[in-house]
């Protein structure tokens, strides 16, 4: 009986020393997670995921404006506009 106990308590032990080291994968899985979450928002907000206009514009050979181009374009065009009235 006594040496059935003591199995019995080297095999709970090897179950629990089993269940901290899932606990301590699942731990790691979840910190790499999150900075691969963070990585791909960085990504993601500074246009690295997908192209950017201006590329697409120029695979499918046509002009593109840069936005800065453009807001002085529409100042200029409201600016006769308003010198019209």
């Amino acid at each position: 009986m006594k040496r059935i106990k003591q199995e019995i308590i080297r095999y709970v032990k090897a179950l629990f020393a089993f269940a901290d080291s899932i606990e301590s994968n699942v731990t790691a899985a979840r910190e790499k997670t999150e900075k691969l979450r963070q990585s791909i928002l960085a990504k993601a907000f500074s246009g690295q995921l997908v192209e950017t206009e201006a590329e697409i514009a120029k695979r499918e050979g046509r002009d593109y404006e840069k936005a800065e181009v453009l807001r002085e374009r529409i100042k200029a065009e409201k600016g006769k506009k308003d010198k019209k009235k």
